[in-house]
């Protein structure tokens, strides 16, 4: 596709979003006003009373990887289109499309557009309804939906959406939600697909399954929060990723003098193989964390564990189903878990600055099983809030390879329109 393709693609993506979001609820609106009875006007108001909204995220990505020859630069827009019916009695719809356009000359790898020559950037230009589905709210305490769905449990470390790419993951599933007990949530899910990051045109954009998802949470205010989960993972094309996993996850923070506060959390959790894995996986996962926090700034130490087997190759802890981004460094060296498994020690500093956010993170990995050192990372970032809907920012990744990959720098800039 030509540069200027690409461009007035991704002009006319945003305008037409744009266009549908402002227009949407008046022409649904007069519609149920034109209607003669009051049954019709009930569900056409549901309609006409919904919500719209349009996310534009412009993105420019650089990689410079040891190994290529010439670097990867993604320039790219993610427009996002969305409307929700208000409920008519306890049903509700969403609907949610989304694109992604590179604009000007792809020079990346976005694993669609055979660029292998340059690193990976897994933002590939794709067009499709992100989300779509039915809800029920009709029973106190319950909500039901069914279709295509973001689904987020605790902090993306198993489930998540990987937000940070431009094309969102998303789920096809049946899921019910019970809030009707005193500061208890129970979640469950069943997962007949999962759209990945890398778009419909890519053979790894779909995976078929049939998963089930259990997370139940217990708030106990000024004490903490404590989830207890199983996560039962079968997929029909990816048998070496299916596992069961069963964890416990505790959070909490405790007042210090002033306005400090003292934060902690743990979690453990055990995986084994199941269904046509022909792996024998018998794995731990550990993660513990301890810092300090006011308003304005905050101190963590962190340790992590996926386990592994040196000796027996796919013996170890998996998270196919997790914003991957978020853990184990932004230079995405550790997307799949090392056959030797991985130790992360970590300290991040980061605060607020009037409308500023800024971090800085340490990494020092290391192998679990063995003794291999496989390198450390660098991870800066800075945010500003321009207004209320506008932000802008900018991020680093600089990975040091010892044992493990090769050197990695990464660094975007990006600009976000959010409702």
């Amino acid at each position: 596709m030509s540069r200027s393709r690409r461009v007035r693609r991704g002009i006319v993506a945003a305008a037409f979003v744009l266009g549908l979001s402002l227009g949407a609820p008046a022409v649904l609106a007069q519609e149920g006003a034109a209607e003669g009875g009051s049954a019709g006007r009930g569900w056409l108001d549901a309609l006409g009373q919904g919500r719209t909204w349009v996310k534009l995220r412009y993105r420019f990505e650089e990689v410079d990887q040891d190994g290529f020859a010439e670097d990867a630069h993604a320039s790219t827009l993610r427009s996002v289109l969305g409307y929700e019916t208000s409920a008519w009695h306890g049903l509700s719809g969403l609907v949610e499309f989304e694109d992604v356009t590179a604009l000007g000359n792809d020079l990346y790898d976005s694993t669609t557009n055979g660029e292998t020559s340059r690193p990976v950037v897994a933002d590939p230009e794709d067009t499709e309804v992100n989300q779509v589905y039915l809800q029920y709210g009709g029973v106190e305490g319950l909500t039901a939906r069914i279709g295509r769905r973001v689904i987020i449990l605790d902090d993306h470390r198993f489930v998540g959406d990987v937000g940070w790419r431009q094309n969102q993951q998303t789920f096809d599933a049946l899921s019910l939600e019970y809030a009707g007990l005193p500061r208890t949530r129970l979640f469950y899910a069943f997962l007949d697909n999962v759209n990945r990051v890398f778009g419909d045109r890519s053979p790894q954009g779909d995976l078929r399954m049939a998963s089930h998802l259990l997370n139940a949470a217990f708030d106990a205010g000024r004490f903490g929060k404590l989830v207890a989960y199983w996560y039962y993972l079968d997929f029909d094309d990816l048998a070496t990723s299916s596992t069961s996993s069963v964890g416990l996850r505790y959070a909490g923070q405790l007042p210090l003098s002033g306005e400090w506060r003292l934060t902690g959390a743990a979690e453990a959790a055990h995986q084994t193989e199941v269904g046509d894995n022909p792996n024998d996986v018998d794995a731990g996962y550990l993660r513990g964390e301890l810092g300090a926090e006011r308003e304005s700034v905050g101190l963590t130490l962190g340790y992590e564990v996926l386990g592994g087997s040196k000796s027996q190759p796919g013996d170890k802890f998996t998270t196919p189903l997790a914003t991957l981004h978020k853990f184990n460094g932004w230079a995405d060296v550790f997307l799949n878990t090392p056959d030797a498994g991985i130790e992360d020690t970590y300290v991040s500093l980061s605060g607020k600055l009037q409308k500023a956010d800024w971090a800085a993170v340490w990494h020092e990995f290391s192998a679990e099983s063995g003794s291999s050192d496989y390198g450390s990372e660098l991870d800066l970032l800075f945010s500003y809030a321009c207004s209320k809907r506008v932000r802008v920012g900018l991020k680093l990744a600089d990975y040091r390879a010892e044992d493990f990959a090769t050197d990695t720098q990464k660094i975007w800039g990006w600009v976000e329109l959010a409702p």
